[in-house]
């Protein structure tokens, strides 16, 4: 059993600036508006000497996105990713605004679609794409490259990240006790099976695909609806260039 070197865990710690208790306006209507005060530093007084400290599970675009804008913001930043390399079948759609939001760099696109058929399993047939003016497209990108890229990009502005995979989690029983995650983790150790590590953090992102661990470990994750679309494209299409 290994852990991350990292500083030792203190807990939150309330500070005397921010009240505990909210207060109660009165509104015009039947209902009453209830005021917070909220804040968010680097460094926090709600902490010891220390930065926040935030897992992120789930190394794809959204979990690469949050790692990246929590690590400019001052967070301790870890990332955990169980395949650095995943080529997924599905998930590679984006919207253009997408490029200008994330920074992204046009040459990442691998594709441009302007029509597709979907079709269910039920054979009800949408067409996409009849709404897009002359200029757009959707984007078509792989998924190794759009992870590894915002991964990368997170590690540079200083997330760290671990090659492994997250098993579970021990929630807190206080409001000072941390999140421990249990994770296996595979950058060098042990070949294929990895070692077992533990990792004690404030907060926790999910961003580990629609069967998340992390939404199963806080009892959330209980849905009945279609959690992704894979597009086949037919073998004469790839041929042809059509």
């Amino acid at each position: 059993m290994s852990s991350i070197a990292f500083k030792p865990f203190t807990g939150l710690r309330r500070s005397s600036a921010v009240p505990t208790t909210p207060t109660t306006t009165n509104t015009s209507t039947l209902s009453k508006t209830v005021k917070f005060h909220v804040s968010a530093a680097r460094t926090s007084p709600n902490l010891s000497n220390r930065n926040l400290r935030v897992a992120v599970i789930g190394g794809g675009p959204a979990g690469g996105a949050a790692a990246e804008t929590l690590a400019k913001g001052g967070i301790e930043t870890i990332l955990i990713e169980r395949k650095m390399d995943n080529c997924k079948p599905c998930g590679g759609a984006i919207p253009l605004c997408m490029v200008g939001e994330f920074d992204l760099p046009l040459d990442i696109i691998d594709r441009k679609v302007t029509k597709m058929k979907m079709i269910s399993p039920s054979n009800i047939a949408v067409d996409i794409g009849q709404t897009l003016k002359p200029h757009e497209y959707i984007g078509m990108v792989r998924r190794e490259v759009l992870d590894a890229y915002l991964r990368d990009r997170a590690k540079e502005n200083g997330a760290t990240v671990i090659n492994g995979l997250f098993l579970k989690m021990d929630t807190p029983k206080r409001w000072d006790e941390p999140y421990v995650l249990h994770y296996t983790e595979y950058d060098g150790r042990k070949g294929a099976t990895g070692e077992k590590a533990t990792l004690e953090v404030d907060a926790v992102i999910g961003a580990d695909g629609a069967n998340s661990r992390v939404a199963k470990a806080i009892g959330a994750g209980d849905y009945e609806y279609a959690i992704a679309f894979q597009p086949f494209e037919p073998l004469f299409l790839r041929r042809t260039g059509r």
